[in-house]
């Protein structure tokens, strides 16, 4: 549709009495001057109405063999459990009698409506669906098709996560296209296109396209920054009913408001770009006297090898601090820095921000400092952060900012480290861990980044990026230059909420990140209204629907998790296996604990496969066992079991030649640590074992060497961490439990496949 006049118009009556949600017959009216499918129907104002007369005068007028009857009230929602709704049969006395009876219980009523009755089935599946669309400040407006009917709410919470709603942004809609991709993913729709089995197809593909793309058109055309003066905030038809092969509405909700000039100003990418390979860097807010947090920042900066001839402090009536030259203004540094760290208590941030912006020699700003707009009667800072930002950009286009309330900012090949967290309460990630890929965490949450890096003190991100309240650059806008950087493999996310449009910029980022051959591994915090609450008095942010926030980004290739653990763990196997091209879902299981080789087999579905088919390899398979003397007890399968009784040598033997087969394209290895016959701790303290004899060296060079994923469990106390150590360090992914394992791993393998 084109003309969007006469909507427009019904906006404005409504909004001329004060009124921004249309009646049922309003919404009617919308979708009728849009061409879709409405019943025919009739409105009775409550004004003069006269049940008996009503009766016959709706008899008469709307064909079918029954009506439907409708209280019209901008006050009940939900009318059929309110008794708001009948259908009867046509006939004249019923209908009267059915029209004083809603008359007599709903005295304040505005209205009743009579429409034909649309010929359909509520308790079919397929014969009802929702159709929605809301405004979101993060993504734009936003369709959902879901399940429709009285029941919709309880039925999609009854459903499997991923089944119903399907979720698009309008503005990813760009052609028929989309839409069919859409659909594909719509499990509703497969009910109402005949696509299950022994269903008949109900409505055809084209029917539904038109109403998608004609509330995408209206929502996208009634938007802020739009042409219209009015925004649609919510519209719903529901339920959407199959009537003879054609959809057809039979209620409605639209909500609307005055349109807003939305919009967001980005950072310059000289600015982040700087802040990402900087090549000098100031500190303000170091003390002489004591270790401050800016002094501390300083002191790890310089331990991480950045050139102390470009670092440079801002501090007046002194000369040098550890080392470092002090300046008294930014307007009198060397050069333009391109890292300006400031770490001063929150009052004297926006005299800070003003002298960096003023200088122009000051190109990048890490603003430690927090309690700027996260806080409750923090807003006038913020304000100030912001507009001085503003103010400096008038100055210097490239002037960007990194924060408040950011914990720093680690980057290993520009050898800098601006956290505030001394050594000796963790271990920084500086350094390259050679058996993982290259990495970036960018998180809103310093505690996050922290928090995973101390669990997991293998991980060495080239950049580990603590965002904050995204002040000015928010993670989107860093992820934006990180997505296209060549040889960066896997991009760590942590997001609370988004700033206006980043939602959206988010998905084409993650989009372009996976085509260019990256992994994502996100966490969205935020979720419940008391997970917001948390969310905003950290970050100030500004949370979106979790449903609609991890649909979206996982049909953009983003593998979300559900929880903390979660992310570490698809950290974990993102990081070692993201270089590697896995060509099979098949995998090889071996545990030498009949229970785990057992609780293998049951966690093989879904994204996994065990088959074990290749002749040449189960004689191989056999003849290790006739030569380790396990034949007796062992039996080539997969999984297998190889019991306690198995040593180093067998077990190292047969992982080889699995992983050496093209049948498999990696394995699983889980191995109960306490046998006699295995080499799993540390050589001394009388202790026979040795480390450097177990099978780990040679497994883990044979799948570095035929690039197959190996997974390695150890499920067994703390007197077993050095073992671990030792599979972590030949670049194996461990964990604790063989179910978790493999649980993960199917799930990291689902996702590198499906994109």
């Amino acid at each position: 549709m084109e003309d969007f006049s006469a909507i427009g118009k019904i906006f404005d009556r409504a909004g001329f009495e004060g009124r921004f949600s249309l009646s049922e017959t309003e919404v009617y009216e919308v979708l009728k001057a849009a061409d879709l499918n409405v019943p025919e129907y009739i409105l009775y104002p409550a004004a003069g109405f006269n049940p008996d007369t009503a009766a016959q005068d709706a008899v008469s007028r709307l064909s079918g063999c029954k009506l439907v009857i409708k209280l019209v009230s901008s006050k009940t929602l939900h009318k059929t459990e309110s008794g708001g709704v009948k259908i009867i049969l046509k006939d004249t006395p019923a209908v009267a009698q059915a029209l004083r009876a809603m008359k007599a219980a709903f005295p304040d009523a505005e209205g009743f409506m009579a429409a034909e009755f649309a010929e359909h089935s509520a308790f079919s599946l397929g014969e009802e669906l929702m159709l929605g669309a809301r405004s979101d400040d993060a993504f734009g407006p936003v369709i959902t098709l879901g399940v429709g009917g009285t029941n919709a709410e309880d039925l999609t919470r009854a459903l499997k996560e991923g089944l119903s709603p399907s979720i698009m942004p309008a503005e990813l809609a760009c052609n028929r296209k989309s839409w069919q991709k859409f659909l594909s993913g719509s499990w509703v729709w497969r009910y109402c296109s005949g696509s299950v089995r022994g269903g008949r197809r109900l409505a055809e593909d084209g029917e539904i396209f038109k109403w998608l793309e004609t509330f995408t058109l209206i929502m996208k055309h009634f938007s802020d920054g739009g042409v219209s003066k009015w925004a649609v905030t919510e519209f719903e038809v529901n339920p959407l009913a199959v009537s003879n092969g054609a959809l057809v509405a039979l209620d409605g909700v639209l909500r609307f408001r005055a349109a807003k000039n939305n919009s967001r100003r980005l950072p310059s990418k000289k600015g982040i770009a700087g802040l990402l390979k900087p090549s000098s860097a100031a500190v303000v807010g170091v003390s002489e006297k004591k270790m401050n947090m800016a002094r501390i920042i300083l002191n790890n900066i310089a331990k991480a090898g950045f050139p102390k001839e470009h670092t440079y402090i801002i501090k007046a009536g002194a000369g040098e601090i550890d080392g470092v030259k002090c300046f008294a203004s930014p307007s009198l540094l060397p050069e333009t820095v391109d890292m300006y760290v400031v770490a001063v208590p929150s009052p004297e941030v926006p005299r800070v921000l003003a002298e960096a912006g003023d200088c122009g020699k000051v190109n990048g700003v890490v603003l430690i400092s927090g309690g700027m707009g996260e806080k409750e009667g923090s807003e006038d800072l913020g304000r100030g952060v912001t507009a001085a930002v503003e103010l400096a950009r008038q100055k210097n286009p490239d002037f960007v900012l990194s924060g408040g309330n950011s914990l720093g900012i680690v980057l290993n090949e520009a050898r800098i480290n601006t956290l505030f967290i001394p050594e000796y309460k963790m271990a920084h990630p500086l350094g390259v861990n050679a058996n993982m890929v290259k990495t970036a965490f960018v998180s809103q949450s310093g505690a996050f980044v922290i928090s995973a890096e101390s669990r997991m003190p293998w991980l060495k991100p080239a950049y580990s990026i603590t965002v904050g309240n995204q002040q000015d650059i928010t993670v989107a806008d860093y992820l934006d230059t990180l997505a296209d950087e060549e040889g960066l493999k896997v991009l760590l996310v942590y997001i609370e909420g988004f700033k206006y449009g980043d939602g959206l910029a988010l998905a084409d980022i993650i989009k372009r990140a996976r085509k260019n051959g990256k992994q994502v591994v996100l966490y969205k915090a935020g979720r419940t209204v008391v997970g917001r609450k948390a969310v905003m008095g950290h970050t100030a942010s500004i949370a979106g629907d979790y449903l609609v926030t991890k649909i979206i980004l996982e049909a953009a290739g983003a593998l979300v998790a559900e929880s903390f653990d979660d992310f570490n763990d698809y950290a974990l196997l993102a990081c070692h296996f993201a270089g590697l091209e896995i060509k099979n879902r098949n995998t090889f299981f071996i545990s030498n604990a009949g229970f785990e080789a057992a609780g293998m087999a049951d966690g093989v579905k879904g994204g996994l496969c065990a088959n074990l088919d290749d002749e040449g390899l189960k004689a191989a398979l056999k003849k290790v066992l006739v030569d380790f003397k396990l034949d007796s007890i062992v039996d080539v399968k997969n999984p297998m079991d190889i019991t306690p009784m198995a040593s180093d040598g067998a077990i190292g033997e047969i992982i080889r030649k699995a992983l050496l087969s093209p049948e498999f394209g990696g394995a699983v290895v889980a191995m109960i640590p306490l046998t006699a016959a295995m080499d799993t701790l540390p050589k001394g303290e009388g202790r026979p074992d040795d480390l450097e004899r177990s099978f780990l060296k040679e497994a883990a060079a044979a799948a570095k060497s035929l690039k197959k994923p190996l997974v390695f469990c150890v499920a067994s106390g703390r007197l077993y961490d050095p073992y671990c150590d030792h599979a972590l360090a030949l670049g194996l992914p461990v964990f604790r439990s063989a179910d978790r394992a493999v649980k993960v791993y199917r799930k990291y393998l689902e996702y590198v496949q499906n994109f």
